[in-house]
């Protein structure tokens, strides 16, 4: 071979061998480690996570990897990965004590205290002054023995550590739990005292300051803490979220946008930004805050959460939901989440899916109030009042400051006619929260329900000198008024208090109510253009003056003013039904049939809609089963209305079922006997069935009202028949 050919081989040989090396699983291994490693120096765990796992494909053993990935997890909240890979790291390296440190905080936030505590043992075995250590044997001690041992354990400590607050801090932390606040006190003073630059120190002084109510010194505390920590740091979002409890908004948001300027990777700073502006209604300023937020990490649960809250206050349900579902793939028992796609799921009109998602988020969160009390609100729709009681009461047992839960129990014992009941949870609520308005108000819902008139009025006029602008209360005084058959009381009595009120729409539409019941269609018609104005965008004026106009033939200005309620909310069904009844008195049965049928398209199950298009298949030729099945789906969801047990009567005795007629028309009777068509249809059921006596008794009350019905000329004949 010649030199020149050997030479050639040579190198060919080096860069095959080069080649080699250079793409060996060792060497790939060891660049995504490095990579991997300089991204968490860094802090930019996300993409330290993918070059680890990228490791792992290729080692799935190796022990630096999985550490670090459970590092990188927990850095970033996501506990579920941060635990599985802590878990095996310990595995593979036992005397890893910042990875058994990072286990037992996860074991003590999961509720795991013996487990916890084991590992915090572990780490005082090979480091006794670890005060890591010591926070969680103290967050995991349960009994005051347990309390008292570690306060002994570290109260030994204390004088090797000179200097440092932190323990000192944990101390005071005890002996707060033992209620001696005077000690916990002394600690944390010696602690700032001992380390005036210790963040820590003065933010636990803040807390115990909030704790006494002592808010000027807990604002002193934390903006020291703020002063002392770099501008990305809790410290800082801390003192902002102290200005929002307190309602000095403005402030928080000048403390969060100099951090945004000074560190604007910090990313709690802008998702508060975000919440704050989305509490105040600017959702474009939610929206912008967010993108920083998501630009930056892409799977930022709490931010998918709050862009999905977002969608759904501009009612992009379908956007929502996504959101949402999203998170729960990160974090699948993740409360808030279930309980955001339950309202997504019920704007969108998905009742059962909504139920099953807050039964997820009472599952992962037993005590999360809103949940309950949402379930129990959609039990007590369904009419299941008892199913809602059931619950509402177990739940109070635990949380017996829980106001909202009496609320709803109280509701749910009137609705199963049980006012006495509903009298002592208003009693109790009274007296768990004495400042609150919804004690009395259900005492005197109680009373009322009791025919305890004179009690009832006392007790919501209590409640209203609670809350003077609460409206339940007044509409409930109206109600009692408007019994007893003094229509110009209850103008007077609204009239009061309008006043404290002078700028609430839902006042004036009160108001209108009560004029309408004195027979003063004049002020009436004001009060609910006054309401309009007032919130063009609430439902109630429009449709009371629809009504107005439509009893006094007005049926051109009724049907404008419906129209005005749709266009402010095209997916209420409440518009399409009063249009219906509209067109009906106008004699226009095509639109009515029309505008009943675009109600049940949004809602199938809705009572109203479904009993008035039986009506109308059944008496203008319309389709006579179509309208059996809707009158029997109406009496379904609705087996004590009335009006829905006529429209299946009537339907009933068309096809020749006489004895299941009677029986609905008897009932309807029963509780409409002032009401002629009911007597008509009676009547001709008892004619049929050959029960002369009880006919001629029903069709002379028909007839014998001045007001006119369809089928009053048959029922002459029919009496002149059977006499």
């Amino acid at each position: 071979m010649s030199s020149a050919r050997k030479v050639a081989t040579l190198l060919l040989i080096g860069v095959v061998l080069l080649t080699g090396c250079s793409r060996s699983p060792e060497a790939k291994k060891a660049r995504y480690l490095e990579r991997g490693d300089r991204y968490f120096k860094q802090e930019k765990y996300r993409e330290a996570t993918i070059e680890y796992r990228n490791a792992l494909r290729i080692e799935e053993g190796n022990a630096h990897a999985v550490r670090q990935l459970g590092l990188a997890h927990y850095q970033t909240g996501e506990m579920g990965q941060a635990y599985r890979y802590l878990l095996r790291a310990q595995q593979l390296t036992p005397d890893d004590l910042e990875v058994r440190q990072k286990l037992g905080t996860l074991y003590l936030v999961g509720g795991k205290p013996d487990e916890a505590r084991e590992q915090a043992e572990a780490i005082l075995q090979k480091d006794p002054k670890s005060l890591e250590a010591f926070l969680i044997v103290a967050g995991a001690a349960r009994t005051p023995q347990e309390v008292d041992g570690v306060i002994t354990r570290l109260e030994k400590v204390v004088p090797t550590l000179p200097g440092q607050a932190k323990p000192l801090v944990i101390l005071a932390s005890l002996y707060l739990r033992k209620n001696d606040v005077a000690a916990g006190e002394r600690y944390l003073r010696e602690a700032v005292a001992q380390e005036p630059k210790s963040v820590e120190a003065h933010g636990a002084l803040a807390n115990l300051y909030l704790a006494k109510r002592d808010r000027a010194q807990a604002e002193g505390e934390l903006k020291v803490a703020a002063s002392l920590a770099p501008a990305g740091s809790p410290a800082g979002t801390r003192l902002a979220d102290f200005y929002l409890l307190i309602g000095r908004r403005d402030e928080a948001k000048q403390i969060l946008s100099d951090i945004n300027a000074k560190a604007p990777d910090y990313i709690p700073a802008w998702r508060l930004l975000s919440q704050i502006a989305f509490a105040e209604g600017k959702l474009d300023d939610s929206t912008k805050a967010l993108d920083v937020v998501l630009k930056k990490n892409p799977n930022d649960v709490d931010g998918r959460l709050m862009r999905g809250r977002i969608h759904l206050a501009r009612r992009e349900t379908t956007q929502a939901i996504q959101e949402f579902q999203a998170a729960l793939k990160s974090e699948p028992r993740l409360a808030p989440a279930h309980f955001q796609l339950a309202l997504a799921q019920l704007q969108a009109g998905n009742t059962q899916q909504a139920r099953a998602e807050l039964k997820e988020t009472i599952t992962a969160a037993p005590n999360y109030t809103e949940a309950v009390v949402m379930l129990a609100q959609m039990n007590l729709q369904a009419g299941a009042a008892q199913v809602a009681i059931d619950d509402l009461e177990r739940f109070i047992k635990v949380q017996p400051k829980a106001v909202p839960a009496y609320v709803v129990l109280g509701a749910a014992y009137l609705a199963a006619r049980r006012p006495a009941e509903a009298l002592e949870v208003g009693r109790k609520l009274a007296t768990t929260a004495p400042r609150d308005a919804r004690g009395p108000y259900l005492m005197g819902l109680g009373l009322g329900a009791q025919g305890k008139r004179a009690e009832a009025r006392q007790q919501l006029e209590a409640s209203l000198a609670l809350a003077p602008q609460a409206l339940e209360p007044l509409a409930q005084l109206v109600s009692l008024t408007l019994a007893e058959r003094q229509p110009a009381q209850a103008v007077e009595r609204v009239k009061k208090q309008i006043p404290l009120a002078p700028n609430s729409a839902p006042h004036q539409l009160l108001l209108g109510e009560a004029y309408g019941a004195a027979g003063d269609a004049k002020a009436a018609e004001a009060a609910f253009q006054q309401a309009i104005a007032l919130d063009p965008n609430l439902m109630g004026p429009y449709v009371r003056l629809a009504g107005l106009y439509a009893a006094a033939g007005r049926f051109d200005e009724a049907l404008a003013k419906v129209n005005d309620a749709a266009k402010r909310n095209p997916s209420s069904v409440g518009p399409l039904i009063l249009a219906g009844i509209i067109h009906e008195q106008k004699g226009d049965i095509p639109k009515a049939r029309e505008s009943y049928e675009k109600a049940l398209a949004i809602n199938p199950r809705l009572v109203p809609a479904a009993n008035n298009l039986a009506w109308i298949y059944s008496e203008h030729d319309g389709d006579k089963d179509k309208a059996l099945q809707l009158a029997q789906t109406a009496k379904e969801l609705a087996p004590d209305d009335p009006r829905v047990s006529d429209t299946l009567g009537w339907i009933l005795y068309k096809r020749g079922v006489y004895q299941s007629a009677l029986a609905l028309l008897r009932e309807s009777a029963a509780k409409l006997g002032d009401n002629p068509q009911v007597q008509y249809h009676l009547g001709m059921v008892y004619a049929q069935l050959g029960d002369q006596a009880n006919a001629r008794k029903a069709l002379n009350a028909a007839i014998g009202s001045p007001a006119n019905f369809p089928g009053k000329d048959e029922a002459r004949k029919t009496l002149a028949d059977l006499k």
